[in-house]
């Protein structure tokens, strides 16, 4: 199959440049487009990656969304549960207790949230995931030999009390009776859970909830209903549509995982737009490179665009050469930058990109290549280089033949774009 002419005089351009400085241009332009994808297609895996890792931990960790009553306690939860239960897509219901509260041991005191679970439920949670199931069963007021109720406390909590499984430490909460002393309870740490994720693991303790219901004073209310379902980004509008076959349901609150991290999540999203912005400025200065090396192609061509011309071919055509020469520059740089980039990326997931988990609640964070996101990088850069070619294109494509002919290539490119040949 023959190639059309414009694309082989393009591709025979952009291989047989005489002019040294022309190559060097056009190597710089290439080394910037790829520097400027490379970049891109990093960091972009880095944040998609912290995002999918922060997500999955939280999620893992915290049901897809929570009910709560407006005005006041959740006193009959069994009524809305069954309900809830009922609809599809719905996998699992699950009322807490949840409050602020100090836990003290024998060598520090911390400042903790603590949840009242249900201890059935709560084993087929994603919690599970990091307790030993022993742990569950130790926590029930139940439980064989248990002076002490039990409680989870996660492993950066332990480290900071200089606790271990097996030690009592002692809550103490601040809403006490009016006038009176703060109310204590004191816990045997029946477990350690590790999540990965600093902010959970230091400030997040699980009781039982009969536990906790008796702690606060609560009797037969609790906080709200937790709620798991089979997509966690559609949770709330499966809970809204169970909530109609409860005949109070405009009286409840719902609260999936977007609403209670919603400040997080936007400032990662705006970070990622903000360097998204600032690499692709960079790549589009770098394809404006493409100008002063089609400027100087044109210098050099001149001659043979003013033979071109006068063979037939159309300004159209010539225009068409100096496009595809540009679009050529602007490929091999994208090529080069994306393949760069992926091989980054791949190197750091095989390495591990470790974090420090009190700045970024993490401690390692997987690269995510989203193909999508990686063909835009490239499409951009594509579309960036194309508008640069376009000044020094029609230039040449307005070039007049019989000046090119008649005073030489370098001369009559010069005259064109505004300028005047060296002296010699």
């Amino acid at each position: 199959m023959r190639l059309p002419y414009e694309l082989v005089v393009a591709l025979r351009y952009v291989r047989a440049k005489r002019r040294a400085a022309i190559n060097l241009i056009t190597l710089i332009t290439i080394g910037g487009v790829a520097v400027g994808v490379c970049a891109l297609t990093v960091v972009t895996s880095v944040w998609n990656g912290f995002e999918a890792e922060f997500l999955e931990k939280l999620l893992g960790i915290n049901a897809h969304a929570v009910i709560l009553r407006k005005f006041d306690m959740f006193r009959e939860p069994e009524r809305v549960s069954s309900a809830m239960e009922k609809e599809g897509g719905v996998e699992l219901v699950a009322p807490f207790v949840y409050s602020e509260i100090i836990v003290q041991s024998a060598r520090n005191v911390a400042g903790v949230a603590i949840k009242g679970v249900d201890v059935k439920k709560a084993a087929a949670s994603p919690l599970a995931k990091y307790v030993e199931p022993a742990a569950f069963l130790a926590m029930s007021s139940t439980a064989a030999g248990a002076r002490e109720p039990g409680i989870l406390i996660g492993k950066e909590l332990a480290a900071s009390l200089v606790a271990e499984k097996g030690d009592i430490i002692t809550a103490i909460s601040p809403y006490g009776a009016k006038g009176g002393q703060p109310r204590t309870v004191s816990f045997r740490i029946v477990g350690i859970f590790h999540s990965g994720m600093f902010e959970f693991d230091s400030r997040m303790v699980f009781v039982e909830i009969d536990q906790a219901q008796r702690f606060f004073r609560l009797f037969n209310t609790v906080t709200g209903l937790e709620v798991w379902t089979d997509d966690a980004r559609t949770s709330k509008s499966t809970i809204r549509r169970a909530l109609t076959n409860v005949p109070d349901g405009d009286e409840y609150e719902i609260r999936d995982w977007s609403d209670t991290n919603h400040g997080l999540f936007g400032a990662v999203r705006s970070q990622k737009s903000l360097i998204t912005i600032v690499l692709g400025i960079i790549v589009i200065v770098a394809s404006f490179n493409i100008v002063a090396t089609l400027i100087l192609l044109i210098l050099e061509k001149s001659r043979e665009i003013a033979v071109l011309k006068s063979l037939g071919a159309t300004n159209r055509s010539i225009l068409l050469v100096f496009v595809l020469d540009g679009q050529i520059v602007g490929l091999g740089g994208s090529l080069l930058g994306v393949l760069s980039g992926l091989a980054i990326s791949a190197v750091l997931e095989a390495y591990g990109l470790k974090l420090d988990p009190r700045v970024y609640y993490l401690e390692n964070l997987p690269m995510v290549v989203k193909p999508m996101e990686v063909g835009l990088v490239a499409v951009g850069a594509m579309l960036a280089a194309t508008l640069a070619t376009l000044f020094p294109a029609y230039k040449a494509a307005t070039l007049p033949p019989v000046e090119g002919l008649r005073q030489g290539g370098l001369e009559a490119g010069m005259k064109h774009v505004g300028g005047s040949p060296p002296s010699a």
